[in-house]
């Protein structure tokens, strides 16, 4: 559910970008950022640190789409967002006891300290592979940016989790969980 909730924004965005042009795709994602993450906040009174890059990102980076009326500001938000989030992720192999995947994770899966960090190690991975293949697009292809936005970000995060799945199932790591009734 998460997951979809993420990706909202972006296919307003998508559609708004399509239907009417950049500065009204930008309106667009910020309104649906703060109906979203607003409503999360609401309901749960926390953000993980990935949504606030995202609020932040899209608020200022959205910002200066409009006001400078220059598409490249909101073009380079999902490489740096991407690239700060792999520097979150390595980072937190050596601030504090536990890696983020574990934090993350940890109540879901049994893993020893080398596999948390190998997984944690794969997200680093994921965000630093998505960041180069956005900047790609946005570089040497602009025309097809927003389109990779959505259709790509999201095929490529599904093939994540699904090898990142196969591996935690592989090695025998999710949790089983009690049904109510047992």
């Amino acid at each position: 559910m998460k997951a979809l909730l993420d990706f909202l924004p972006i296919v307003a965005f998508f559609i708004a970008y399509k239907t009417s042009g950049v500065l009204v795709a930008a309106i667009t994602l910020m309104i649906a950022v703060g109906i979203i993450y607003g409503a999360i906040w609401l309901k749960t009174r926390k953000l993980e640190t990935g949504q606030w890059i995202t609020v932040g990102a899209t608020f200022i980076l959205g910002g200066l789409t409009v006001a400078l009326n220059n598409e490249a500001f909101l073009q380079w938000k999902a490489p740096g967002v991407y690239v700060l989030l792999a520097l979150i992720f390595l980072g937190s192999q050596y601030i504090g006891h536990k890696p983020l995947a574990e934090h993350m994770m940890g109540a879901a899966l049994n893993l020893n300290d080398a596999q948390w960090q190998k997984l944690n190690l794969s997200w680093v991975a994921f965000f630093l592979i998505s960041a180069v293949a956005n900047a790609y697009i946005v570089v040497y292809h602009p025309e097809f940016w927003v389109d990779f936005k959505l259709f790509g970000s999201l095929a490529m995060t599904f093939i994540f989790i699904i090898l990142q799945g196969i591996w935690l199932v592989r090695i025998g790591a999710i949790k089983e969980t009690k049904q109510p009734n047992e």
